[in-house]
């Protein structure tokens, strides 16, 4: 399958989880130009063919579990090496099991003023401002 496209930019995803009022972050390995730096899993749309598969893929590959996507929450535009890519952010339910950190080195979940705190990547920074308003304290 193709890549999935929106606004004639490339899908990436981000699952925004919310327990007890705090947000689920992950922090990437050491490697790429985001390097080190917080986020909201997810990932790209290449071989899903939907959005909710997409996030469902990465996080059976980066944490070994399997969640419940749930409704949109907004979308942002941004620009990485040259290439137009939409984050989509998602609801999701990430089951209280172990997770394993296997393209993360730590994770967690933060209050909304930690959130703002984080080294966030860049695009995920930008989507913070759809993502808070839309999650109220769960």
């Amino acid at each position: 399958m193709a890549a999935l496209f929106r606004d004639g930019r490339l899908v990436t995803t981000a699952a925004v989880a919310v327990r007890a009022g705090r947000y689920f972050l992950a922090r990437r390995k050491s490697e790429g130009a985001q390097s080190l730096r917080w986020e909201f899993p997810g990932g790209k749309c290449d071989d899903d063919g939907d959005e909710r598969r997409c996030l469902e893929r990465e996080f059976a590959e980066e944490f070994g579990v399997t969640v419940s996507v749930a409704e949109e929450l907004g979308s942002v535009p941004f620009e990485h090496a040259g290439t137009r890519y939409m984050l989509v952010g998602y609801r999701v339910e990430i089951p209280p099991v172990p997770l394993e950190l296997r393209e993360h080195v730590e994770a967690g979940w933060f209050l909304p003023g930690e959130v703002l705190q984080l080294d966030l990547a860049d695009s995920d920074r930008s989507l913070v401002q759809h993502i808070l308003p839309a999650c109220p304290d769960q």
